[in-house]
Order: C-alpha cells, then structure tokens, then sequence
C-alpha cells in the first residue's frame, strides 16, 4: 500500500509540473523555449512510466491497460517512460541551458546599453545645467551692462532732440534722429532677447489686474506715433467697444499693440493709412491692426510666429526686426487666455489681429501650466 501510495504522489507531481511546464512555455522569449518542448516530452514520458508503474499494483484495472504485467509492459514502463522521460529530459536541457544563456547575454548586454544611456543622459543634463548658467550669466550681463546704458543715452538724445540743452544745429539733427533710433533698435532688441530668455524658462510674468482696453489702445497708439512720422503713414483709430474691459497685464498688452502698430508701419507704402480698431465678439473683444501693404509671401505665412521668422525678401530685410515680436506676442496672448492670428490677400495688405475674453467683477485669471514653457489660462470666479 505504502508503494501505491507514493507511486500516486509521484504521478502527481510529475503531472504538476508537465501542466506547469506548458503553461510556463507560452509567450517567452526564442531563446528560453529551446529545448522547452523536449523537456516537457521528458517529463510527460516519466508520468507514463509512473502510470504504467501504479497499474501493476491492480490486477482489476488490467482490462483496462493496453497490456497487462508483462514483458510488454515492463519496455514500456522501464525503456520507454523511465528511460526515454530521461534522454529527453537530458536533449531538452542540452538544447535550453545555452539559450538561456544567450537570454542572459542579451540581459547583460541591453544592462550595460541602458548604463551607458543613463551615463549619456546625466552628462547632457550636467551640459544643460552648465548651458542654463552661461545663459543666466549673458541675460544678467546685457541687462546691466547694455540695457541700462542704452536706455541712458537714448534719454538724453531725447533731451537733446527736444531741445531741452538748445537749439539743434539743422545739419547735426539727422544724424541726432540717427543715433536715437538706433538707440531705440537695440533696446527693443535686447528686450526681445531678455523675454525669450524668460519665455524659455517659464518665468515671463505677467502682472494681471481688470483693465480697459480702449484707454489702453490710446496709450499704444501715442506710444507708437513715432513710427508713423518716420514711415510716413497714418493711423486711423476706431472704438466700437468703449466699455471693453479684460483682466491682463497693461505693459505686456501696450508691448504686443506696439509690435503689431510698428510692423504695420514699417510694411506700409508711404502716405497709406493703418488701421486700429476695437470690436466686441461673442466672448470677448477684438483688437486688429491693418495695413495695406503687399501682404504676406505665402511661403513664410505658416511659420511667422516662430522664433527668429523673418520673411526671406529685400525689402523685408531692409525693414529690419529681429522676428522675435510675433513670437513673444503670441506667447503673451496666450497667458491672457487670447488667440492672436492674421488675415492676409497678395498686394492688398494684412490684418493682424488678438482676442481677449472679456472680464466681469469677480472674475480672475488661474493659470494652468499644460506643458513646459507652454501656459494657459482659464478664467475663475471668486467672488459674488
């Protein structure tokens, strides 16, 4: 009985592991299943053995086993289950030892892949870190070092050319217009500069409060009339939203009018008229610029707000710029909740154009940060 019973067990556990050897075979990987089937086979041979084993132990159960207690059967026990169950077992782990090798080389080799990866990235991370304090460093030099200067010397052009030290000699006053709007240039540029400095490092504030966008549009167009004397061109001006008011930043808001007013102009033809007005819209109000210029080339239109755009003609190139304006603007725009775009038609002129929505009391705006150096804003209520 005793024999029976541990024969039993062993039937058992050798049936265990078959099932389980097939069920661990599924999905692996090429070089673990080697030999995986003959191992399998091995063990399947055995438990037949074992079968085979148990039925000489009941006589009864012999009409039921192909052959009974005989020579026959002890082959099959012996030779066949016993036996073969080993050489098979012997082939399969012949064949699946050196794959799983292999499996283990392939794991050692993508180890040392992603360790010379990860060495790779902590270097380009350092090298970013290094690039980010040499910028630090160039933004702190041009705002103390050129900024301050220049804003200094284009005062006192200024003075001069107000002639608040005197009358300016005729001859000296073109090369006076010269220097204060050169001065001019290179501030607006190291402004740009100084804000795509900050736009790439998430840190372009914006100083939000309720405001209203007419008397804001007046203090732009007084800001910009300069630029309508020296490109020889008028700005016409209409109001059909005098209750306008949005939640923003009023210095950033006159920065994105004088860019669109000071590109109109420049892009003008002497004696034209550029157009500025305020309209409602279903959610909002709508300030828009136009021009009657030559348009904008249809190759440059689907990059104009990029970085450094700058449409690749002569006289585009004579009008100077540094094609940040667009780009900054319309990061600008985008942190009051607006959409900034444009319309345009060959040789007929171009409508530059921003929607804002429009503020009620109580109403704020709560940033919600999308992706790096990508903002948007939702609007909140927070009070009654």
């Amino acid at each position: 009985m005793t024999d029976v019973l541990l024969e039993t067990v062993r039937a058992l556990v050798l049936l265990g592991i078959v099932v389980f050897l097939v069920q661990s075979g599924r999905d692996r990987f090429a070089q673990f299943r080697k030999g995986w089937n003959f191992i399998i086979s091995g063990f399947g041979l055995l438990l037949f053995g074992s079968i085979l084993d148990i039925s000489d132990n009941f006589e009864s159960l012999n009409r039921f086993v192909v052959v009974g207690d005989t020579e026959i059967e002890a082959f099959l026990e012996k030779f066949v289950g016993f036996l073969g169950g080993f050489v098979f077992l012997a082939v399969g782990l012949f064949k699946w030892v050196p794959g799983v090798q292999d499996l283990s080389d392939l794991v050692d080799t993508r180890t040392r892949d992603l360790q010379e990866a990860n060495e790779l990235l902590v270097s380009e991370i350092a090298e970013r870190k290094r690039a980010e304090n040499v910028k630090e460093d160039f933004v702190s030099t041009v705002n103390h070092e050129l900024r301050t200067p220049l804003t200094s010397i284009k005062g006192s052009l200024g003075l001069m050319k107000s002639g608040a030290f005197g009358d300016v000699p005729d001859d000296l006053k073109p090369m006076l217009d010269i220097a204060y709007n050169n001065s001019d240039r290179l501030i607006r540029l190291i402004n740009d500069i100084l804000d795509i400095g900050k736009i790439e490092a998430g840190k372009l504030d914006c100083q939000m409060a309720p405001l209203e966008l007419g008397e804001m549009l007046a203090q732009a167009l007084q800001a910009n009339e300069g630029y309508g004397t020296e490109y020889k061109v008028t700005f016409e001006t209409s109001n059909d939203a005098p209750e306008a008011k949005v939640y923003g930043d009023h210095g950033r808001l006159i920065q994105v009018m004088s860019n669109l007013i000071s590109n109109a102009a420049k892009f003008s033809p002497e004696n034209e008229r550029v157009e500025i007005s305020l309209s409602r819209r279903v959610d909002g109000f709508r300030i828009a610029v136009t021009d009657h210029g030559t348009g904008i080339p249809e190759d440059f239109r689907h990059r104009i707000f990029g970085k450094f755009s700058r449409a690749d003609s002569t006289d585009t190139r004579q009008k100077g710029g540094t094609g940040l304006g667009l780009y900054i603007a319309q990061t600008i725009i985008g942190q009051h909740g607006g959409i900034i775009g444009f319309d345009t038609e060959t040789d007929k002129g171009t409508t530059f154009y921003f929607d804002l929505p429009e503020w009620e009391r109580g109403d704020k705006m709560t940033v919600e940060e999308t992706e790096p150096h990508h903002l948007s804003y939702v609007r909140a209520n927070t009070a009654p």
